[in-house]
C-alpha cells in the first residue's frame, strides 16, 4: 500500500513520540530504585545523626576511644538511646542481648573482611538482612565509627568509605571521630518493594497515556502540515493543465505558504505569457495576411485583365513583397535574441562615435520628412564593452523609430552622456506621444500606438523588443517615457567597459 504524506508525517512523528517514551521509561527505570535507596540512605543519616552529641560528649569525657572500642555495649548503648522508636521496636532487652564478640574490638576484625569488620546484623526468619534487630535494613548493625584519622574503631567499615557522607565528630573545635553508617544494596521490606512496584506502574500508565495523546497530536499535526502541500500539489497540476486562473489561499507566513505565493505569481506571469503569446499570434496572421492578401489581389486583377500589367502595379506588389522581408527579417532577429543563439563578439568600441555615425545615417532620411534631428556627443570617448555590429542595429532601430512616427515638422534629439559606471543615451522626439501606460508595452512585441497602425508608416512592431533584447545582453536597461516635447524619450543605459 502507497502511503501518503499525512500517514507518513503521522507516522514519523508517532514514532520519534514513542522512542522519547520508550528511552525515558528505560533510564527511569533503571534509575528510580537507586534514587529510592539513596533517598531511604540519606533518612538513615538524619537518623544517626542525634547519636554524634552523644559521642562528642563521651569523647570528652574520657579522652579516646579505646575504652569505647574495649566495650562495643557502651557505642550500641548511646545509639539505641537516641534512635526513634520505630528503629527501637525490635529491639532486644539489654539482658537479653549476647555480649559482644572479640572481633569486634579495635583492630580485631572477622577474618577475610579486613581491619575493624563485623559480621552483618543478624537474619530473621526468613534469612533476611533487615528482620532482625535494629529496624529497616538492620541499621544499627551498618552504623560503624572512625577515629580522627579515619581508621576503624567499631562497627562493620565499609572497603571503600564515601567520606562525603561521613559525618564529624567535632570536641573543642577539632575533629575527633566520623560516623558512618554502610549502604545496602537492596531492598529488603515488602512496604518497600511494593512502593516502588506502585510507582513503576503509574509511570507505565503515563506512559500509555502519552502515547495515546501523541497519535492524536501526530495525526492533527500531521493533517494541518499535508492540507497547504495539497493544495500546493492542486495548484501545480492546475498549471500543468494550463489553468492559469486558479490562485491557491495558503494562510501563514512558513516555507510552504512562501511557496504558495511564489505558485500564485507564476501562474500570473503564465497567463500573462498566455494571454501574449495568442494575441501575438492573432497580430502576426493578421500582419502576415494583410500584405499577402494585397499581392494576391493585385496579381489576379492583372492576370484578369482588370488592372493593367504596369510598372506602378509591380512596383506596389513590390512594396509588400519588401514588408513581408521585413517582417521575416524581424522575426528572425527576434527569434535568435530571445533564444539566446545570436552570436555576440564583446570587445572594447568608442559608444559615442557609434551614436555619432548612427545620426548622420538618419539625418537624410529625416530631412526628407521635414524633421530636425540635433545630438549631442561628449568630447572624451565614452567606451563600453560590447557587440559592435548589435549596437549599429541597436541605434539604427532607435533612430528609425523616432523618424518613422514623428510628425512631420517636428525635432529628434540625440544626448549621450556618461558618467564613471554606465552610458546613458536619451532619443527623444516631438509629437505624437503616447500615454505612461503605452511607454510601459511600447517593448512588446507586435504593439503599435493606434495612431501609428497604418501600413505606410507603421513598422513590423518588433524593432523595439529586439532593441529591449540587445541592451539587455549587453547587460544595460532600456525604458520608454513621455518626452518633454510632447512625444517619446527612450532611455538606455549600459555599463562601461575596461
Amino acid at each position: 500500500m502507497k502511503l501518503k504524506l499525512i500517514h507518513k508525517l503521522s507516522l514519523a512523528m508517532f514514532a520519534c513520540t514513542a522512542l522519547v517514551l520508550v528511552l525515558t521509561l528505560l533510564v527511569t527505570r533503571a534509575s528510580i530504585g537507586k534514587g529510592f535507596v539513596d533517598f531511604l540512605q540519606q533518612q538513615e543519616r538524619g537518623l544517626v545523626e542525634p547519636l554524634v552529641p552523644e559521642l562528642a560528649s563521651w569523647y570528652a569525657d574520657n579522652g579516646s576511644w579505646d575504652e569505647m572500642a574495649n566495650n562495643p555495649r557502651q557505642f550500641f548503648a548511646l545509639m539505641y538511646s537516641v534512635l526513634p522508636q520505630e528503629q527501637n521496636t525490635r529491639r532486644e532487652p539489654e539482658s537479653r542481648r549476647p555480649p559482644p564478640m572479640r572481633s569486634e574490638r579495635r583492630g580485631q576484625g572477622i577474618q577475610g573482611q579486613g581491619p575493624g569488620r563485623q559480621k552483618a546484623g543478624p537474619r530473621g526468619p526468613r534469612g533476611v538482612p533487615g528482620s532482625g534487630p535494629g529496624g529497616r535494613n538492620a541499621l544499627p548493625q551498618r552504623v560503624y565509627l572512625l577515629d580522627g584519622d579515619k581508621s576503624p574503631v567499631i562497627g562493620a567499615t565499609p572497603e571503600n568509605v564515601d567520606e562525603d557522607k561521613l559525618l564529624p565528630i567535632d570536641v573543642k573545635g577539632s575533629t575527633v571521630g566520623w560516623l558512618g553508617v554502610a549502604s545496602f544494596r537492596r531492598l529488603n521490606l515488602p512496604e518497600e518493594h511494593a512502593f516502588l512496584t506502585r510507582l513503576r506502574n503509574i509511570f507505565l500508565i503515563g506512559s500509555g497515556i502519552g502515547l495515546a495523546v501523541a497519535v492524536l497530536l501526530a495525526w492533527l499535526l500531521a493533517r494541518h502540515l499535508s492540507r497547504p502541500v495539497n493544495e500546493v500539489a492542486r495548484g501545480i497540476r492546475g498549471l500543468a493543465s494550463g489553468d492559469f486562473t486558479n490562485r491557491m489561499k495558503i494562510k501563514g507566513s512558513d516555507e510552504i505558504a512562501n511557496l504558495g505565493d511564489d505558485l500564485n505569481r507564476l501562474s500570473a506571469a503564465l497567463g500573462e505569457h498566455e494571454t501574449a503569446r495568442k494575441r501575438w499570434m492573432s497580430d502576426m496572421a493578421h500582419e502576415l495576411r494583410t500584405p499577402l492578401a494585397i499581392i494576391s489581389g493585385e496579381l489576379e486583377a492583372m492576370s484578369d485583365g482588370i488592372r493593367p500589367l504596369g510598372k506602378d502595379q509591380l512596383d506596389s506588389v513590390r512594396d509588400e513583397v519588401r514588408h513581408l522581408s521585413t517582417l521575416v527579417n524581424d522575426l528572425h532577429n527576434l527569434a535568435l535574441t530571445d533564444s539566446g543563439a545570436l552570436a555576440y563578439k564583446m570587445q572594447i568600441v568608442d559608444f559615442g562615435e557609434l551614436v555619432q555615425m548612427a545620426a548622420e545615417s538618419s539625418r537624410g532620411r529625416a530631412m526628407k520628412k521635414d524633421l530636425e534631428l540635433e545630438y549631442v556627443v561628449p568630447e572624451q570617448a565614452v567606451e563600453l564593452r560590447g557587440d559592435e555590429q548589435r549596437l549599429r542595429q541597436l541605434l539604427g532601430n532607435l533612430l528609425d523609430n523616432a523618424v518613422r512616427y514623428t510628425d512631420a515638422g517636428g525635432r529628434i534629439a540625440v544626448e549621450l552622456t556618461a558618467d564613471r559606471q554606465q552610458a546613458r543615451l536619451c532619443i527623444s522626439d516631438s509629437a505624437p506621444g503616447a500615454g505612461a501606460e503605452e511607454c510601459e508595452r511600447l517593448f512588446e512585441r507586435l504593439y503599435r500606438l493606434e495612431i501609428s497602425r497604418n501600413r505606410n508608416s507603421g513598422g513590423s512592431g518588433l524593432g523595439l523588443a529586439i532593441c529591449r533584447n540587445i541592451v539587455e545582453a549587453h547587460g544595460g536597461e532600456i525604458s520608454a517615457t513621455p518626452g518633454p516635447e510632447g512625444g517619446l524619450m527612450i532611455t538606455t543605459l549600459l555599463p562601461l567597459g575596461t
